[in-house]
Parts: C-alpha cells; structure tokens; sequence
C-alpha cells in the first residue's frame, strides 16, 4: 500500500490537471493538494510566484511531489503513479501496443506536438476565445505581471494579445477539419465491445474523459452525439459512470467556472458547433 508523501499543485478547470486528479482517484492514491490559481483566470496569477516557480520553472500545472521529487507534464506524472499501489488494483497501461504512447499523447496536450494537429491540441483552440473572455476581465497590473514574469514567451505574447486584441475570435475555425478527422479517427478505433478504448479502463480513457468534458464546457458536446458517432456516444456514457469523474472533474467546478460558462454562452449553443456537425456529415 502506499507510504508516500504526494501533494500535487493544480488548478480546477485545468485540463492536464484534471487528468492527474482522476488518475489519483482511480488508483486510490491519498494526496494532498495545493490549488494554483492561474494567471489567465485569476488576478493573483499564482503560477508565477516565486514559490510556485521553484517548484515548476514552466509556471504550468500539475505538477506533483512524490517523496519531496517534482514530476511534471500529465503524461509522465500518470505513468509514475501507476508505479505507486494505491487502494485500487488498477494498471493504467493493461494493454502494451507499439502505437498505444501515441494514443496517450495524441488526447494530452503535448509540448513539442504540432499546433491543432490531434484532438488533446484542438481542445486549447477551441478554449481560446473562452480564456481571452476570462483574460479581458483581468486588471492591467495581472497583464503587467505576466509580461515581466512568465518564462514561457510563447504563453506571454498569447496572453498579451488576447488582452489587447480579439484575435482568437473565429481561431477555432481553423481547427474544425482536423478536429473532426480525429472525431472519426477515434470512433473507428473504439470496439463495440469494449466500455472503454482497450478492454479496460486506461490512461487513454481518463485523457478522453476530460478531453470530452471540455467540449461539454464549450458546448460541443453534440458533436459527440450524433449518428455519425454512435461508439463515441456510449463511449462517453461509460466515462461519465466512473466514480473519478465526479471526483476528479466535477466536484472541482466552482461557481468561478460555472459563472464564466454562463456569462460567455448565456442561453447561446456553440457558434461553432453547426460547423462541426456540417462537417460531420459530410463525411458520411
């Protein structure tokens, strides 16, 4: 059983952070936990204090320490903690195929992988004008701070530039195409006879859970639910069953985040959901 000291440092409606959370929980793991609050989201702008950049010089979460070691990006992080036996018999990897490392990265969101080029790297441009609604509300002196103090110069001329100008607006349109090739990709992967994407649950499963949950947030989720997608639906269905995802996922929603989603989208659908769907169809 475990005899680890674990505190991972990770913000709610972060992504990759999701995906730890549900890996913890799924492995049964005990951890403690340090809430980041990020600069695009929060004025404080956390990750970019000096503690927090100690800990992580990249200002992203999760990060976690396991016996006082760092180990960051979800990816590496999930693989260590199927390493560490938890209160569940779970291994997170049942299935060891040589193409199963690029389904992983392929529903993360990668460092190195090529802009909106696999369903884990849509996700952010799908997001962008949601955060540029979030980093608009932000006062001048967070903007200031991200200027002077994040490491990372791509995330910095993002951030400015959507303080500044409105080009995110219509970015998700250069994603739609692609976005559906890797909709069609993955239902043609998935078995009518699994529940999840191998025989067993798998640390792809928990990648699509928050993969999915997002389009939720971004109300896309139709797109998942169409004729066209009847494995992905099911399959979605499977996920929402897991314990995790109203562990992991929803029960770290705040009324921060359900109070952005209804500011931005109101009553409204997705501006770019019947392009999705449109697309969907005529592919079939």
């Amino acid at each position: 059983m475990q005899d680890k000291k674990i505190i991972l440092y990770h913000a709610n409606w972060s992504l990759c952070s999701q995906m730890v959370r549900v890996a913890l929980y799924e492995k049964g793991i005990a951890f403690e936990e340090i809430h980041i609050k990020l600069c695009d989201q929060y004025s404080e702008g956390e990750n970019l204090n000096k503690s927090f950049l100690k800990i992580n010089p990249l200002a992203t979460v999760p990060a976690i320490s396991i016996d006082d070691n760092i180990f960051i990006d979800s990816a590496n992080i999930i693989k260590k903690l199927n390493t560490i036996d938890g209160s569940n018999e779970l291994d997170l990897y049942p299935v060891i195929e040589p193409d199963s490392n690029s389904i992983i990265r392929d529903t993360t969101i990668t460092e190195g992988t090529k802009f909106a080029s696999t369903i884990g790297t849509i996700i952010p441009v799908f997001s962008a004008p949601l955060i540029q609604f979030m980093i608009k509300k932000l006062p001048f002196k967070s903007i200031i701070k991200i200027l002077f103090k994040h490491p990372r110069r791509d995330r910095k001329i993002i951030f400015i530039s959507m303080y500044f100008f409105n080009f995110s607006k219509k970015l998700p349109m250069i994603g739609i195409k692609k976005f559906v090739d890797e909709l069609i990709k993955f239902e043609n992967l998935l078995s009518n006879d699994n529940k999840y994407f191998y025989s067993k649950f798998s640390h792809v499963d928990i990648n699509m859970m928050c993969v999915i949950n997002r389009l939720k947030d971004l109300q896309l989720e139709e797109c998942i639910n169409t004729k066209y997608t009847p494995k992905l639906k099911k399959y979605w269905e499977n996920l929402k069953n897991r314990e995790s995802y109203i562990k992991a996922i929803l029960n770290y929603y705040s009324k921060k985040e359900f109070d952005v989603i209804d500011e931005f989208y109101g009553d409204k659908r997705s501006e770019f959901l019947n392009h999705i769907l449109k697309e969907i169809e005529q592919r079939n």
